[in-house]
């Protein structure tokens, strides 16, 4: 039988506590130590890593190997505010932008850029599985894979630029 174990997440002045065996994930104020908010979380392994920026907590959430969600939880309530399925292996909020690297159910690699405050996509591109490099700036985002070729892309439409 394998044994439940809990995750800890400390992000400024809280905490994100995970029992993964109870399938609940706990906000705590990590001064005082009270309890914010608690949310149930089923059907995940896991919690890979957790980003906020002032209004929300990004959470990318393992089921697999290879499969995942990734839910967007308002900071103050812990209510889910949106979700994408597919497993998320990198996410950054830049320039109030959320990008997310995921693999969808084909395993299938992907740059997404969302909407912070609803989750929408403003664009994706498909990217290949050995991506071991980026680099962000307002105008564009550059891109290095292990095979040494390099993609520089548009921050605002994902498009390739020459």
């Amino acid at each position: 039988m394998e044994q439940a174990f809990s995750q800890n997440f400390e992000l400024g002045s809280r905490t994100l506590h995970y029992d993964c065996g109870k399938a609940m994930l706990l906000c705590k104020d990590s001064t005082s130590g009270k309890n914010i908010w608690i949310k149930k979380i089923s059907d995940i392994r896991l919690i890979d890593t957790v980003i906020e920026d002032s209004s929300r907590y990004y959470i990318a959430c393992e089921t697999d190997d290879i499969k995942g969600y990734y839910l967007a939880v308002d900071k103050e309530t812990g209510s889910t505010k949106w979700f994408i399925p597919g497993k998320a292996y990198f996410h950054i909020v830049y320039n109030n932008d959320l990008y997310i690297i995921f693999t969808d159910e084909k395993n299938d690699f992907y740059l997404l850029k969302v909407d912070c405050s609803d989750g929408k996509k403003i664009w994706h591109r498909r990217v290949r599985s050995d991506l071991c490099e980026y680099s962000f700036s307002p105008e564009r985002i550059i891109l290095k894979f292990g095979s040494g070729k390099q993609e520089t892309i548009s921050s605002l439409t994902g498009i390739a630029i020459q």
